[in-house]
């Protein structure tokens, strides 16, 4: 899991790169993981509804990417619904060199945690090394969705 393949693959998008499948644009997929990183940071304010559903899920979630998807972003279900906090369709007028530096930001803040667990509102306590494999395919899976991360 080397988070350099994740900031070499951001550098390679471009704003009118378009993706394989979806309705995200390159702006709106950068803000969308950059939300999930923050969530998983506690960075943003978390709902109860979404506590109560990560916490349930999110443990099924990280077995079912360890034993089923094997973290290969091509075994991942494509066109998913995601959690409305997520959504980032609403955001029409992104400004994409911005969006690219906050994510390439708060990738590097993931990559130097080195507390053993990570406690977050949405899955609760998580091993560090299982905390920083999540982000890294969700990641690499929407880069690998625009053609700029190769698995």
């Amino acid at each position: 899991m080397e988070y350099s393949k994740l900031y070499s693959s951001i550098e390679k998008l471009k704003e009118e790169t378009t993706p394989k499948w979806g309705r995200m644009n390159s702006s709106m997929m950068l803000k969308h993981c950059r939300r999930f990183v923050d969530m998983y940071l506690n960075k943003t304010k978390s709902y109860l509804l979404y506590s109560f559903v990560g916490l349930f899920f999110g443990v099924f979630h990280r077995l079912y990417l360890k034993y089923i998807v094997r973290y290969n972003v091509k075994n991942y279900i494509k066109n998913l619904p995601t959690l409305k906090f997520f959504n980032t369709y609403k955001h029409k007028d992104l400004d994409f060199e911005d969006e690219k530096i906050k994510l390439l930001n708060v990738l590097k803040e993931v990559e130097s945690i080195e507390k053993k667990y990570i406690y977050n509102n949405f899955h609760g306590i998580v091993p560090n090394k299982a905390f920083k494999k999540v982000v890294y395919f969700h990641t690499s899976y929407h880069l690998y969705q625009f053609g700029v991360y190769d698995s």
